[in-house]
């Protein structure tokens, strides 16, 4: 891939698709949106999918930390008034739910979310009445870059999926939101985006 960051325009979802690689430096936690292809002054996803069985390999040059992620799904925030990227998100499939507690394990190792919202995770409450639906495990910001994951589970499914996203906008940078978000897994009440 070289040092060079891929597009999320038109043509550089085509080209992450057609070579199966991607690379996004996001060390700046103030990433210009023209720097990635998106227009600016506007509210915009750019999103890309492809077939289950050719997912694509995404390299996330993080401002605390570098992930390397094998995606079919992966789509990339922004919004009018800011004139960075705010967020980048990805979906993970697992097989079964006993993969999907090594998956939710693993991702605990690496990010780290609240007890609480581990504990409820683990108790698995929300699965007794419910067939399928959706649990958050809320932000953590162990490896530096705060993290937010969703995990949509199915009783009766072969595939679970785990969603992903990269919280990169300038204010979950600040000492004070941070171990807000290590505490309570989510940012403060009142926070904003950009730092003060």
């Amino acid at each position: 891939m070289g040092t060079s960051t891929s597009m999320m325009d038109e043509a550089g979802i085509k080209k992450i698709k057609d070579d199966g690689v991607g690379r996004f430096d996001l060390t700046a936690a103030s990433v210009p949106k023209e720097s990635v292809g998106l227009p600016p002054n506007v509210n915009e996803v750019a999103y890309f999918a492809t077939d289950t069985d050719k997912p694509v390999e995404i390299t996330l040059e993080l401002p605390q930390d570098t992930l390397t992620v094998s995606t079919s799904d992966f789509k990339m925030a922004t919004a009018s008034r800011n004139s960075y990227v705010d967020t980048v998100t990805w979906f993970e499939q697992v097989d079964g739910l006993d993969a999907l507690d090594g998956a939710v394990s693993a991702a605990h190792e690496r990010f780290g979310f609240a007890p609480t919202k581990l504990a409820a995770w683990e108790a698995k409450n929300f699965m007794a009445d419910e067939s399928k639906g959706q649990q958050s495990l809320g932000m953590g910001v162990k490896n530096g870059t705060a993290m937010y994951l969703t995990v949509y589970w199915k009783k009766d499914s072969p595939v679970q999926v785990l969603q992903f996203s990269a919280l990169i906008a300038p204010g979950y940078y600040e000492p004070e939101v941070q171990a807000e978000i290590a505490e309570s897994g989510r940012a403060p009440i009142g926070f904003e985006l950009d730092e003060q």
